[in-house]
């Protein structure tokens, strides 16, 4: 079990990693690089990946290395192959070096550098995220609050108290239930009162998370799919952990616990995931079925 002050020197590093990491991606956004395509999920966001990638995971790896020899930690990262060492660690590292490569790409918002500690059983302790566009640092310990730009971070009011925010993926669009979706919301919506909903498609799964803390009603919901996909561990892992300080709800679609380490795959497409500023959102999200 890692103390407080582990955690929090921990924490540390892995805020300078990602500060470090995301000014260097972002000094490369109009800058020539090398893409690839790699093997991924169903979506072209997940088949992404370019050499700003492994070099934001270079500069990750040597601040986390040393804490990684001292206490024995695991390391699962999206650009490198799975050890397994998740499985058999007390805890690990969960790095997403560039989430959202594909907006990225394209010179536009929507990406972001993650980075998690997680227990062996699928719990986030540590979460840190950077927001190489945006400038800013949002990091979490688990019991300790949330922390933006060295500030603590509290959820603040917002003046579209009756818009109704809805983020996905764009590859939701081209599943054959998504304007039955869009009814369902649009129906619960106009009984509840709201006078909008606005829908944010094209950010990476990081960005989609956070951009649902900048309304007073928003959620970010993926469905679970038969392919594989549907995110990965790392996707989810440090956006998890500020949800449930912030005390707002996070959940797979069945309204359990996000599970961070199942031992067969690393991809989320069973459990798919419900991000919500408020309950009754979040249970009208998972009411739904397609």
């Amino acid at each position: 079990m890692l103390n407080k002050s582990t955690l929090s020197t921990l924490c540390q590093s892995a805020v300078k990693a990602s500060i470090e990491a995301g000014q260097l991606i972002q000094s490369q956004v109009d800058q020539p690089y090398q893409q690839h395509e790699k093997e991924g999920g169903y979506s072209l966001a997940s088949q992404v990946v370019t050499e700003v990638d492994f070099k934001a995971q270079e500069i990750i790896l040597k601040h986390l290395g040393p804490g990684i020899a001292q206490f024995d930690l695991g390391l699962l990262t999206e650009e490198a192959a799975d050890d397994q060492s998740r499985l058999y660690k007390d805890y690990f590292w969960c790095i997403d070096p560039l989430d959202g490569t594909l907006p990225f790409t394209e010179q536009r918002a929507g990406y972001a550098v993650s980075i998690a500690l997680i227990s062996q059983s699928g719990d986030s302790v540590i979460g840190v995220v950077y927001i190489p566009d945006e400038d800013l640092c949002y990091s979490a310990i688990k019991g300790e609050g949330v922390v933006l730009n060295d500030q603590p971070f509290q959820l603040g009011n917002s003046s579209d108290d009756k818009v109704l925010h809805i983020y996905i993926d764009s590859s939701m669009q081209l599943a054959e239930y998504f304007n039955a979706f869009t009814d369902r919301i649009k129906q619960w919506a106009k009984a509840e009162n709201y006078r909008d909903v606005v829908h944010h498609i094209g950010f990476g799964a990081v960005r989609n998370a956070l951009g649902v803390l900048s309304h007073a009603n928003a959620c970010y919901v993926k469905f679970p799919r038969p392919q594989k996909g549907g995110g990965s561990i790392w996707d989810f892992a440090a956006t998890r952990l500020i949800f449930e300080e912030l005390g707002v709800p996070v959940s797979n679609i069945k309204g359990e616990k996000l599970h961070l380490n199942a031992p067969e795959t690393t991809f989320m497409h069973r459990q798919g995931v419900v991000y919500a500023t408020t309950e009754s959102i979040s249970e009208m999200v998972l009411r739904l079925e397609f």
